[in-house]
């Protein structure tokens, strides 16, 4: 038997609300007020009237970070793991912004000065750089519609299985192009397309 050093991370997971006049303020009361010290309880130290609430399980989540064997050279690391929850929760944060919208479907203006770009691989398995038109989501999928560069053809791809609705960058760079455009231009009519 030998002994293994296991890196791991508890994480809880939950909603504080709170009277602020911005999002970035909001952002810095619960960063800078609000917390958690282990065998401790939520707490924060603003006024009543500006946290009314917070709501956290008991439970953490667990993440195994490494696992290493005692005396060894480098931790063997459980990214995978990491990356495709990392994957589901953009892919999920993008749902949500869109439902709360009253939207499954979202169309990019195409005068869009910093456009996320991805690369798309045709039926021949070439790849093809594309600019990001718009976003469909369902239940259970991304389908990311973008517009090949040299062509101009749309495209589809669509997640789990393409790289151009799984690459967490890209994915992250399509969340702030959603929450832009829902957001801060609040001139965005709601837009359902037929599954």
């Amino acid at each position: 038997m030998e002994k293994y050093d296991v890196k791991v991370r508890y994480i809880f997971e939950g909603t504080y609300t709170v009277v602020a006049e911005d999002r970035e303020e909001a952002e810095s009361m619960v960063a800078e007020d609000c917390g958690l010290v282990l065998g401790g309880n939520i707490h924060t130290t603003r006024d009543d009237d500006e946290v009314t609430d917070w709501k956290f399980g008991c439970h953490p989540d667990l993440q195994v970070l490494s696992v290493r064997q005692r005396g060894g050279k480098s931790p063997m690391s459980v990214f995978g793991d990491r990356i495709e929850e990392l994957r589901k929760d953009i892919i999920e944060a993008i749902r949500q912004l869109l439902h709360d919208h009253a939207m499954n479907a979202i169309r990019f203006p195409e005068e869009d000065y910093d456009p996320v770009w991805v690369i798309w691989f045709g039926k021949n398995g070439d790849p093809y750089e594309c600019r990001v038109t718009g976003l469909r989501v369902t239940d259970s999928s991304l389908t990311v519609l973008a517009e090949e560069k040299e062509s101009g053809d749309e495209v589809e791809c669509y997640s789990p299985f393409e790289l151009g609705a799984s690459n967490i960058d890209w994915l992250s760079g399509m969340y702030e192009a959603v929450w832009q455009q829902l957001e801060e231009s609040k001139k965005v009519e709601p837009q359902t397309e037929e599954q």
